[in-house]
């Protein structure tokens, strides 16, 4: 909800970076596209700490990589975030026509089919550079979802209430005043949850797995929703596609015997449909975040020195 203090001095950096925003939404896609560039390249250029951590990522899930080769891949990885930054304003401006026509989707029929059976879905997702674009090709679907609510109250607001247009049939909650009640009882009809299932939260109701070649720690309580709801769970990843120069939604299968008898399979299950997904174009995926900060030991910690 907008409020007057808003108009306050303290956020007049803020306006002048709306209003930029909005700037960026008019350019020509190609305009916009060098606009991604150079900004990709000033946070790889000066944004240490966060390169470091993409680096490390990097290395981490793929042991046969040499120095070079993940240099490059780390590069690439910010050039695309660069690229998405600058796309993002069309999210925020545009009219849902105006978005639609730079997203796709393949595979929705894995999406209608499940839905058909009168149950809900949860969308399975992981974080890439467009993970907005997956759920704005989605809005179509009756969904709920749920964001990390931003520091800045008003870039909270100004985000917030863009990620719903009028002509969705979305319902968005803030993570920390999230209504899972309200969530089991749309599940059990054919609507959709929005669930980003790749953070490390801890080690409460997660199990470590495999994800490429390292242990990670998994969130698994979708296996509860999914045993109270019956509801289907299908991985789902928004990656773009520098030939079509379009935002794709990737719709994979439904999970098949999930939940299991063991969470650590079940964990197991859900990072490999990720490296799946991720596998497309592993450039996408947000390899500055700490997905490894919980360790199976403590002196594990990959993060110590950044």
């Amino acid at each position: 909800r907008f409020v007057l203090k808003y108009l306050l001095p303290n956020y007049w950096i803020t306006w002048i970076g709306i209003l930029f925003s909005l700037l960026l939404s008019i350019l020509p896609h190609r305009l916009r596209m060098i606009a991604g560039k150079i900004i990709g390249s000033c946070i790889y250029l000066f944004n240490k700490k966060r390169v470091d951590i993409a680096r490390t990522n990097i290395k981490m899930c793929f042991t046969n990589m040499d120095v070079q080769s993940i240099e490059n891949m780390t590069k690439n990885y910010f050039l695309n975030l660069g690229r998405t930054f600058a796309d993002f304003p069309v999210l925020w401006w545009k009219n849902n026509n105006s978005v639609q026509k730079m997203i796709e989707v393949h595979g929705v029929e894995n999406i209608d089919s499940a839905l058909a059976k009168g149950k809900g879905v949860i969308a399975l997702t992981a974080h890439t550079v467009s993970l907005d674009f997956a759920g704005r090709s989605l809005s179509k679907y009756p969904i709920i979802s749920m964001y990390k609510p931003f520091r800045n109250k008003l870039i909270n607001w100004f985000i917030g209430r863009s990620r719903s247009k009028s002509t969705d049939n979305a319902i968005v909650f803030p993570r920390d005043n999230f209504p899972f009640k309200n969530v089991l009882h749309a599940l059990k009809k054919p609507n959709i949850f929005f669930y980003v299932g790749d953070e490390d939260l801890g080690s409460e109701n997660s199990e470590f797995a495999d994800f490429f070649n390292q242990k990670k720690s998994t969130l698994v309580a979708i296996r509860k929703i999914v045993e109270i709801t019956n509801c289907s769970v299908v991985p789902v990843l928004n990656l773009f596609d520098s030939k079509t120069r379009k935002y794709i939604t990737y719709i994979d299968e439904p999970l098949t015997n999930f939940p299991s008898n063991s969470a650590a399979d079940d964990a197991r299950l859900i990072n490999s449909s990720f490296e799946k997904l991720i596998s497309i174009e592993k450039n996408e995926y947000m390899w500055s975040l700490r997905f490894f900060q919980t360790r199976p030991s403590k002196d594990d910690y990959p993060y110590k020195k950044l």
